[in-house]
């Protein structure tokens, strides 16, 4: 963010008096320096502003699952301790954002009640910016003096834009990762690169196999869809194609998924050092629970294996600590092209509804939670370039249990960090995903979700999978169409 001479700054707050409009500039990116919102005349009566003094400025915040943990009331209280000028009334619709939660809010909305923010996954702010429920934040932006870039990457300018505006201000991100116990490692003279080859996994898993004892080289939780594909992502596979012509076909048949499936049924099926898809299901085997009782040498997850496990600890009656040390790296790579690339995605964000009354200080009060409010809305992968990693991460390093005992370094800050950074360039980013594509995406993601086991479960070879994916995706998208 840019900073204002401190006599453009006296100028500025003159104008703002004439105009009986309170203008603030923005500051610094630290936390004590953030800007107060400018004002903003619709909606208002007179006398209100941010910065007149007279009257306060209200802005209504509706969201679902913000009030676990008193998340909200922490996150206002911060706010107001900055900005007592502008209140925020935060209204809880839901426990989580579900398909009730998104009717209520339509209902608010359409009905004529004000909303000035409100917290939604990424493609659910996308759909209501093509619907034209979405106010575009470009002026407020510009305004502020912010570069929103150089703030949020540009991962966050492509999930983020629609139509040549900027829709939303992205809050949370989401990655894969592969944690492992060190202790068994370490004692096997195993090494644990930063980056490595699908074969260099596959091989440490067989060396980290022990069947008689019951442990496996590795958990691969087929029964996640979405880590079936991750190394076939990386490397530059979609679940669409756009062709010649310009239509969009599934994508199904591309030989870098056949590879990246084939090899991973190969993990159990062949070398059988996880266990398979019917396995998990018919045990129920949770990879986390196998990770913490020495019954898997390694797991492929996301980063909320840390939250798992610290429950697992310390609110699991006879659990206790883990009996030896936790290590963090990258997914394998399954080809050259995946090499330097990681699987990250802005997973949501807030956005600013076309019936705000408020705009200019909804957009401040969105970037306040999304640039410093990890710790208090427990965001432990804030979009946010510059955001203080070791206070976002503190709810890994920090657990209070349910009978209000406090466990401090229950892991150390570089698992804590390496559970979710993000070391090379998004796979979104590198092979230049399109969000107007997302609809069309989502289609093919329900299907692959759907049909996936057929294959993993050993009932269909790839390619009449294949053939049966590419004949019913043409038909899903032609419906769709």
């Amino acid at each position: 963010m840019k900073r204002k001479h401190v006599w453009q700054r006296f100028m500025a707050l003159c104008l703002a008096m004439v105009l009986v409009l309170g203008l603030s500039a923005c500051g610094g990116k630290s936390e004590g320096e953030e800007a107060k919102p400018q004002g903003e005349t619709a909606g208002t009566t007179e006398g209100e502003g941010t910065g007149g003094g007279e009257d306060k400025v209200t802005i209504r915040w509706v969201a679902a699952g913000w009030s676990m943990n008193d998340k909200a009331n922490k996150i206002i209280q911060k706010w107001n301790e900055i900005h007592p000028e502008v209140e925020v009334e935060y209204i809880e619709l839901s426990s989580s954002v579900d398909e009730t939660f998104l009717a209520n809010l339509d209902t608010m909305i359409s009905g004529g009640e004000v909303v000035d923010v409100v917290y939604l996954e990424q493609s659910d702010i996308y759909k209501r910016a093509i619907s034209g429920g979405v106010l575009p934040m470009d002026e407020y932006i510009q305004a502020a003096g912010d570069d929103y870039e150089d703030m949020y990457g540009s991962l966050a300018v492509k999930m983020f834009s629609y139509d040549g505006h900027v829709i939303g201000v992205p809050y949370a991100g989401n990655t894969f990762k592969v944690f492992y116990n060190k202790t068994m490692t370490d004692a096997a003279n195993i090494q644990i690169p930063e980056n490595w080859s699908y074969e260099e996994f596959l091989e440490t898993a067989k060396k980290l196999n022990d069947p008689e004892n019951g442990v496996y080289g590795c958990v691969w939780p087929f029964n996640w869809a979405d880590t079936v594909h991750i190394m076939a992502e990386n490397s530059g596979w979609s679940m669409i194609k756009e062709q010649e012509d310009g239509t969009i076909a599934p994508n199904f048949d591309d030989e870098i998924l056949k590879k990246c499936m084939q090899d991973l049924y190969n993990l159990s099926a062949v070398d059988k050092v996880s266990p398979d898809l019917a396995t998990i299901k018919a045990e129920s085997l949770n990879r986390r629970w196998a990770l913490a009782n020495q019954q898997a040498a390694m797991i492929v997850d996301g980063p909320y294996t840390l939250v798992y496990l610290q429950n697992y600890m310390y609110d699991d009656p006879g659990a206790g600590e883990l009996e030896f040390e936790l290590g963090v790296t990258n997914i394998p790579y399954m080809d050259e092209n995946g090499k330097d690339v990681s699987y990250y995605r802005v997973n949501a964000g807030f956005y600013i509804p076309k019936s705000s009354a408020h705009p200019a200080e909804a957009y401040e009060f969105e970037k306040f939670v999304c640039n410093y409010c990890a710790e208090e809305g427990a965001n432990y992968m804030p979009v946010f370039k510059d955001a203080d990693m070791k206070l976002a991460t503190k709810t890994f390093t920090e657990y209070t249990a349910a009978d209000g005992e406090q466990h401090t370094e229950v892991y150390s800050q570089e698992v804590a960090e390496g559970a979710v950074a993000v070391d090379f360039e998004s796979h979104l980013v590198r092979y230049n995903y399109n969000p107007e594509y997302a609809d069309k995406v989502s289609l093919m993601t329900t299907l692959y979700d759907e049909q996936y086991a057929l294959f993993m479960n050993g009932e269909m070879e790839i390619d009449d999978w294949v053939s049966m994916m590419q004949e019913m995706g043409a038909m899903e998208l032609s419906n769709a169409n």
